[in-house]
């Protein structure tokens, strides 16, 4: 029975967390054709997406569309697919615009007809409003002008209707019409103030309601515990934050994402060289609890990524400050017992200063940026420049190698063949990578299965007061597994390109598709699993 749950359960894994990097990256197939998607959705909402498809074969003939499904819409309220269109100049790649409407729980259905066949594939997105857009100050100044003009005519107007256009042709303007004339000025006036008035209450009025629909990802608070076998991060979540226009996130309603039901990450500021991966356990509704490892004293990031029911998933933000004595307390415990994927790193502080590439270390005719992982394992970063643009749609390939040189014999961790962790240095961008892309194929699955059956609306969602004891049995039953067993019905049957690739006999890859959102300096943190222990490597890159 509990198996049958997990399965369950295991088909509404989603969207990795992300903070301030929106786009979704999909690797897989559309059909038997392999495509690299990249869809942004808009930042207002309503608003437009733009949607990229790569795809390396490129057949002759072929016909691309794309359009937006909702989760409580199913197939039978999206409206007509848009088309996407061949670049010129850039082979196999595509590129199209389409409407999101409402915010929400939602997916893009990509449709590629070759050969008269048709291939449909669903890759989610989440579409929420996440900016409200300032209006430029020339266009301001043109509509202020505009408005000066329009209010000028409409008082000249009612003053003109009072007076001048009620006197008889060839007759003089009176005393009297010109008073006529004066107070219609005055009531022009008036009537103008009033309108202009009225204007600006609804539009206050609509400028407060759109900030309260704006999404705010969820914050939360860390606190350092002292106890006798370690110390522990527990986190509370602001649950104030949990609504957001008429939308309440229900925190009850988490589910495993990779056999977790969080996924938290500690980076300390500014050096960027401490990491930590770990998984805290649910304690109740609203906290969480984890057990740390010795991590120095300092200031951290925290970003602790969560999935709901619906398949929304998000990160909480928050911060967490280790003392000198914290640290004291931490160093002395020789073995720190931790979690068995629980894991932490570290490295040397972030430089500010182009990356140079070692022209001695080739990775399949391209020069690579190496750096050293634990145990003499090391990881080399093919890149042909070490330069990278934003919002360019790349693939972030990794070879990794045994102490002897050799490739490294990787193994599943939490269901996948890598993770990848993107820092800006600021700490404004953040994002877990996976080498599917930041989606999940089981949140494909569960919402192909959710448009067939043809439901709509939020329906046929459990009771909240039995769901989290149902997810708690899930969590149990994975716990129990057996590391080879469990990371079997994670990753199901997920495609890991460039990983057991025969073009890449002389070395193991991984790779993690990712285009970054803006300009900028950033840290790395790749993880991957060899003979049962997890390794992790940090690069730098600058963005231009």
């Amino acid at each position: 029975m509990i198996r049958k749950v997990f399965l369950l359960f295991s088909l509404i894994i989603i969207l990795c967390g992300h903070v301030g990097s929106p786009g979704v990256i999909y690797e897989g197939l559309l059909g038997p054709y392999r495509i690299l998607a990249n869809i942004n959705p808009p930042e207002v909402v309503p608003g437009t997406a733009t949607v990229t498809v790569i795809i390396p074969d490129n057949p002759a003939g072929i016909t691309l569309e794309s359009r937006p499904v909702y989760w409580s819409a199913g197939l039978k309220g999206t409206p007509k697919a848009d088309p996407l269109f061949a670049v010129p100049g850039e082979f196999g790649k595509y590129e199209g615009e389409l409407w999101f409407m409402e915010s929400g729980t939602s997916s893009v259905q990509l449709m590629m007809s070759v050969g008269g066949e048709t291939f449909e594939t669903i890759i989610p997105v989440m579409a929420v409003p996440t900016a409200q857009k300032e209006m430029p100050f020339e266009l301001g100044i043109v509509l202020a002008l505009l408005g000066v003009l329009l209010v000028v005519l409409m008082v000249t107007i009612i003053a003109s209707a009072m007076s001048d256009s009620i006197r008889e042709p060839g007759v003089e303007r009176s005393t009297r019409t010109n008073r006529k004339k004066h107070v219609g000025i005055m009531v022009g006036s008036m009537a103008m103030l009033l309108i202009l008035w009225g204007g600006k209450s609804w539009w206050d009025s609509e400028s407060s309601a759109y900030e309260n629909y704006l999404f705010k990802p969820l914050t939360g608070t860390s606190e350092l515990l002292i106890e006798p076998d370690g110390n522990y991060l527990q986190l509370t979540i602001d649950e104030l934050q949990s609504t957001q226009g008429r939308t309440t996130r229900k925190i009850s309603y988490i589910v495993p994402d990779h056999g977790k039901l969080m996924h938290m990450f500690l980076i300390r500021k500014g050096d960027l060289d401490v990491f930590a991966h770990i998984h805290p356990e649910r304690v109740d509704t609203l906290n969480f609890r984890v057990k740390l490892p010795p991590l120095p004293s300092g200031d951290y990031h925290v970003f602790a990524d969560i999935t709901r029911y619906t398949g929304f998933s998000e990160t909480i933000i928050s911060n967490l400050s280790i003392s000198e004595s914290s640290s004291f307390v931490l160093a002395s415990h020789d073995q720190v017992q931790l979690g068995r994927d629980d894991t932490y790193t570290f490295s040397s502080p972030v430089l500010n200063k182009p990356i140079i590439l070692d022209g001695d270390i080739m990775i399949c005719g391209k020069p690579g940026i190496k750096t050293d992982l634990p145990g003499g394992y090391s990881a080399v970063w093919e890149t042909e420049t070490g330069k990278f643009e934003a919002g360019k749609l790349y693939n972030l390939d990794f070879a990794l190698f045994d102490p002897d040189g050799h490739p490294a014999v990787l193994e599943p961790y939490l269901g996948m063949m890598g993770h990848a962790v993107v820092l800006k240095h600021d700490g404004s961008v953040y994002i877990h990578l996976h080498p599917t892309g930041n989606y999940s194929m089981g949140s494909q699955q569960m919402l192909l299965e959710r448009f067939e059956s043809g439901k709509t609306g939020f329906t046929n969602i459990p009771q909240s007061l039995t769901f989290p004891d149902s997810i708690d049995r899930v969590m149990a039953f994975l716990d129990g597994l057996p590391d080879t067993e469990r990371d079997s019905l994670l990753m199901g049957d997920m495609e890991h390109f460039g990983w057991d690739d025969p073009e890449h006999e002389d070395h193991s890859m991984v790779s993690f598709p990712y285009a970054f959102p803006e300009k900028g300096n950033y840290r790395l943190w790749v993880q991957v699993k060899i003979k049962g222990e997890i390794v992790n490597g940090a690069f730098d890159v600058e963005v231009e």
